[in-house]
């Protein structure tokens, strides 16, 4: 691969802070050298240079390490390190011929590394490089998503990253329950973390609610009392958020915009915030003046704990006779909000 001279200089001066690298040593320390977390700077344009940099390092680790020790028997694991920066580089930099061409050198090493665990590894990194461009639609993203996830869980169902890519597919099949629900299932089966089986079970009993009667009822913040079953007869968007997520306060400004356009649109919001402060902050800078349930216990929130919420924001929408009909409505919010004004 041919690097550009400036580049080679940042890769000389990074590998030289590697405690065990002088030069490009080809041995097997200087491509485990670079497995190192490093940190990015919040400035796109800094953290997108340190990542060509660290991404040049890994390739030129490997390229060495495979000239003078093609035999070695970590030769299958550094072409499967290769393949995989030189794609995930290849990403970074809008190629998408050197990211398919990566992708080829990945499903190859699928067919011909000698060990199990290598198969996998290889495979799982070339799914990592698919799913960074799942297609130009929901629909699609959805369907592709769905079908990596099935690959690699049948080809390895052991593999703890099996239960993972499902549950990430099923994240993608909102607007699908059935086809979410089968995915949360599967990916139930074969779960071994801890973390990940709360989650699932949190999407299953979010799934449980879905075309049920929302029995939501609190005081807000303002003291405005609160309860869905009593005020029927309206669309209503339930978001759940956090002053403290930087997703929950980007979407949430779009959304309040266009709220405010939409006549009849009832909105309340629970707040997983644990400080009084900072929520009555963003809501005051964002002018958000909708009935807000807080209890200052940030995730074990009860509603939150309630209805199995794990992600931020979540927009719940709720029928004109009083069920959920969708469970995160956060994409598309504006055609699902029109359906079920049409739907009375």
């Amino acid at each position: 691969m041919t690097t550009h001279p400036g580049i080679r200089q940042f890769v000389a001066a990074f590998l030289a802070l590697l405690p065990m690298a002088q030069g490009l040593r080809a041995d097997w320390a200087n491509v485990t050298a670079l497995d190192a977390p490093v940190a990015l700077s919040r400035d796109q344009a800094k953290a997108r240079e340190t990542m060509v940099v660290r991404l040049n390092a890994q390739i030129e680790a490997n390229e060495a390490f495979l000239r003078q020790s093609p035999e070695d028997s970590h030769a299958w694991e550094s072409r499967i390190r290769l393949a995989s920066a030189e794609g995930r580089l290849a990403s970074l930099q809008k190629d998408k011929a050197g990211v398919q061409n990566a992708v080829a050198k990945l499903r190859e090493l699928e067919r011909s590394v000698p060990d199990t665990k290598l198969r996998a590894e290889a495979m799982f990194r070339r799914i990592t490089l698919q799913w960074q461009d799942l297609g130009d639609t929901p629909d699609t993203r959805r369907e592709n998503s769905r079908a990596l996830a099935m690959q690699f869980s049948q080809a390895y169902p052991q593999d703890r990253r099996s239960a993972r890519l499902l549950a990430e597919a099923s994240d993608l099949s909102n607007y699908h329950p059935e086809e979410k629900k089968k995915l949360v299932e599967l990916a139930l089966s074969l779960c071994t973390e801890e973390s990940l089986l709360q989650r699932l079970k949190d999407d299953q009993l979010q799934l449980s609610q879905l075309g049920r009667p929302v029995d939501l009822r609190f005081t807000a913040t303002d003291g405005t009392k609160v309860d869905l079953g009593e005020e029927r007869g309206k669309v209503t968007a339930v978001i759940f958020w956090s002053a403290e997520s930087a997703p929950s306060l980007v979407w949430m400004g779009y959304f309040a915009k266009y709220a405010d356009g939409v006549l009849g649109l009832r909105v309340v919001t629970v707040s997983v915030d644990r400080n009084r402060a900072d929520l009555d902050a963003a809501m005051h800078s964002l002018h958000l003046l909708w009935p807000t349930a807080f209890d200052g216990q940030g995730w074990q929130n009860a509603i939150a704990r309630k209805y199995g919420i794990n992600t931020l924001p979540t927009l719940w929408l709720i029928d004109m006779k009083g069920n959920l009909s969708f469970l995160n409505a956060r994409e598309n919010y504006q055609l699902k909000i029109n359906e079920l004004f049409l739907n009375k």
